[in-house]
């Protein structure tokens, strides 16, 4: 196969290609320019469309966690009697906060390849040995270890994935998250006959509740566990994944980056190739690099320009108030509902099941408008993001007047469509607005800085007045500061061609 030469043309919808022969690629930021450019020409194939269903994978691990802790907290309580079971989901909130931070960091310093790996089997094999717990506090440990391995899931599978996509297939990031509906249909499908028939009815106590009459909560960990490695198994030895291209030229490993970019072309069938010659292959080397002491350290970059600290205080307020805005909102509503006359139903399994599995299969829907939204010229994903902050708004705010039944499911659909279709802008927006040096930190710290203000959830429920009506009007008036923060960011990655984004960013 001869290699294609690379010659000054435009791009018809990237911007422009500049010549390998051009004296400013003798720097680190233009290899990344070529490996960038060498993705756009490979364009969308099989590579990328395998590495959207992996990255799927981990949108559902960390989807079927999440939700399955609101399913093992009231089966757990009535075994071993605590005196706050709410806390339980603190103690998972606290391991995705550290494993947010350390997945970042090991990504920028070990690989994306490595930590992408180790995230999702760690997953699998702590939550099948969760069902082992013989004490609450077992059950808190196994939590807490279950979201240090989760915690950097979503960052890296999102930045995995912005490194690989052509930057006009990036709405794909947005798309993705659609994933997280089928995540909640399954697991409350799974747990459904589970919780029926294997756990301990409503009410009982420990003296009531032996672990031989409450073992659903362990035949569900067990099961997701089972799922999880089914689909890490799958992820590694079947679909798999080369190392980032764009990671292995920012740590100057030009030779593998030219391998991986040719192993991709020739899965995608192009006939576009490169070579070492087209890189710059002396460029300045600092061994400092290899030190995660020194990862660390390039949090400092995040602050360079006027512009990149406008981007991460954005960020950050974005990120904390998704943190808290939804969990404060649903362990407040029920309580305020009730405690205010509604007629929720029964409250039997059957219901509570039922209306799970409608309300999530209508959420899956609300990414996929996101992806529709975000190609919108004039929208973008600032504007888009305006558009569902005051949408969610406006109907979390409308549901604490339901009062029947039928009310309750018709806006418990509305707010998980519109609640899916915000948080994917602001989950795809964020990996595509860094550069690849730092990508991958900057992701997890941010996905921090939302677990943290998570982590205020569980301890609002258990020491604050649940049927006080405040905590639902300020959620909306959060999701509302969402939108008004979007319209500040100071990037729109549509408007990014290729070129310019390690440059913009910069």
């Amino acid at each position: 196969m001869s290699m294609e030469k690379v010659a000054p043309v435009a791009s018809q919808a990237q911007g422009t290609h500049y010549t390998m022969a051009d004296s400013s690629l003798q720097t680190d930021s233009t290899n990344l320019i070529v490996a960038h450019h060498a993705i756009e020409r490979i364009g969308m194939g099989r590579y990328q469309w395998q590495l959207l269903v992996t990255c799927g994978f981990g949108f559902l691990v960390d989807q079927m966690l999440l939700v399955s802790i609101s399913i093992i907290t009231p089966n757990t309580a009535k075994e071993f009697g605590p005196a706050h079971a709410t806390l339980l989901s603190a103690s998972l909130y606290a391991g995705l906060l550290v494993g947010a931070i350390l997945y970042g960091v090991a990504a920028d310093y070990m690989g994306r390849k490595l930590v992408w790996q180790l995230s999702i089997y760690g997953v699998s094999v702590i939550t099948m040995l969760s069902a082992s717990a013989t004490s609450w506090t077992a059950v808190n440990v196994w939590m807490t270890l279950n979201g240090l391995f989760a915690g950097g899931n979503l960052a890296i599978d999102l930045t995995i994935l912005a490194e690989a996509l052509p930057r006009k297939w990036t709405f794909l990031l947005t798309g993705l998250a659609a994933v997280w509906g089928l995540g909640n249909a399954i697991t409350g499908l799974i747990a459904w006959p589970l919780v029926d028939s294997f756990c301990c009815p409503n009410g009982a106590t420990p003296e009531t509740c032996t672990r031989a009459e409450n073992m659903g909560w362990r035949y569900l960990d067990i099961i997701l566990g089972g799922l999880c490695l089914i689909m890490a198994i799958v992820r590694s030895l079947v679909l798999g994944m080369d190392e980032s291209p764009k990671w292995l030229v920012t740590t100057g490993k030009l030779e593998e980056a030219v391998k991986v970019i040719n192993a991709i072309s020739a899965k995608n069938k192009s006939d576009y190739v490169v070579d070492i010659d087209m890189f710059s292959t002396t460029p300045v080397q600092n061994n400092s690099k290899n030190n995660w002491l020194y990862q660390l350290g390039t949090v400092k970059h995040l602050f360079f320009g006027l512009k990149q600290v406008r981007l991460i205080i954005c960020l950050v307020l974005l990120w904390a108030l998704v943190g808290i805005a939804y969990p404060l909102y649903t362990v407040f509503l029920s309580y305020y509902l009730e405690a205010h006359g509604a007629n929720l139903g029964d409250g039997s399994n059957y219901q509570t099941y039922r209306d799970w599995a409608i309300s999530s299969v209508v959420g899956i829907f609300g990414p996929v408008l996101s992806a529709y939204l975000v190609r919108v010229p004039f929208l973008g994903h600032r504007w888009s993001l305006t558009i569902t902050g005051c949408i969610c708004a406006v109907f979390a705010g409308a549901f604490t007047s339901v009062k029947t039944e039928g009310q309750n499911i018709g806006f418990s659909c509305m707010i998980n469509f519109w609640l899916n279709a915000l948080y994917a802008i602001i989950y795809a927006y964020t990996p595509t607005v860094f550069k690849t040096e730092h990508r991958a930190i900057a992701c997890g710290l941010l996905l921090a800085c939302g677990r943290l203000t998570s982590l205020s959830s569980p301890f609002i429920a258990t020491y604050v007045d649940v049927t006080s009506p405040v905590p639902l009007w300020i959620s909306c008036a959060f999701y509302v500061a969402i939108g008004i923060i979007a319209l500040a960011l100071p990037f729109e990655p549509s408007k990014l061609n290729d070129l310019s984004t390690e440059e913009q960013l910069g």
